[in-house]
């Protein structure tokens, strides 16, 4: 059942979502992590790798530890991506980004713009943190503000999962002080992010570089990669391809969490949310 303004906020399931690119125009998405979950429990994992058949920017390879090599015989995008909207069907997207990149590059090309609501957490601390206007704070600072015990690294899903523990710690503190008890409180104090750049001209670019992020106008052209992929339901779902030997996510099911993952590079640092594996979005375990 999709999320609704009236749905209470402990009712509603969420997806934290955070992806990794090749760092050169036109921004390939090579790696999608998702954490789907509610504020008291992770449902489940989402991982992949995705074959972009681009160069990988030397800078961005640096902070993601992804090369060439490791894509190879992952799903393609247009796969991967209707593996993951699958994945997302009837939540709540959660992102750390002031401009909304992972979602714009998830939805880039659909027929449809995405209808999912969004929340981005770096507004979300802004508020919640009382914050500079203006200022968005990395995703590392605002897991220090917050004394998580969860280590952003630049990998798509310990950041997703590093996103889902914010979120949960910044939404307690906002229902606590603002008395929020429904998606629709959540939803009306927070500006919903430009996604849909479809009609973006040729040459133009979301703004900014950080992480293989594009900056400042006419950064770029925007990819028709996976431009002709539909809905989530019209194309054949992936054998996902998680980093190493980890387990194939499918749809609807995901990689192993931290205790049962297999093959994730020992260079990478998780975050401390688990989710069950095989497990599917209605099967519960606690975060």
């Amino acid at each position: 059942m999709a999320v609704t303004p009236e749905t209470p906020l402990g009712e509603a399931e969420y997806v934290a979502l955070d992806v990794e690119t090749t760092g050169n125009r036109p921004f390939l998405v090579i790696e999608i992590g998702a954490e789907r979950f509610r504020l008291d429990a992770t449902l489940s994992l989402f991982d992949t790798l995705v074959e972009a058949r681009a160069p990988i920017n030397r800078y961005a390879q640096q902070r993601h530890q992804i090369d060439r090599a490791m894509l190879v015989g992952a799903p393609g995008f247009s796969d991967a991506r209707s593996a993951f909207l699958r994945f997302a069907r009837g939540s709540v997207l959660v992102e750390h980004s002031h401009d909304a990149f992972d979602t714009y590059l998830v939805g880039r090309g659909l027929k449809e713009p995405l209808e999912h609501p969004i929340v981005d957490t770096s507004a979300l601390a802004r508020l919640v943190l009382d914050l500079p206007g203006g200022q968005t704070p990395g995703l590392a600072r605002v897991v220090e503000a917050l004394e998580l015990d969860v280590s952003p690294a630049h990998a798509a899903l310990g950041d997703a999962q590093a996103t889902a523990a914010v979120f949960r710690e910044l939404v307690a503190r906002g229902r606590e002080r603002f008395g929020w008890s429904q998606v629709g409180d959540l939803l009306s104090v927070l500006p919903r992010p430009e996604i849909d750049r479809s009609r973006i001209a040729p040459g133009a670019q979301p703004p900014r570089q950080r992480g293989g992020r594009p900056e400042g106008p006419g950064a770029g052209s925007v990819s028709r990669r996976g431009s002709s992929a539909g809905p989530a339901g019209d194309a054949p779902g992936p054998t996902a391809r998680p980093r190493a030997d980890a387990p194939a996510a499918t749809p609807g099911a995901t990689s192993r969490g931290r205790s049962g993952r297999r093959g994730r590079s020992s260079r990478r640092r998780r975050s401390g949310s688990s989710g069950s594996p095989g497990g599917s979005p209605g099967e519960s375990r606690g975060a």
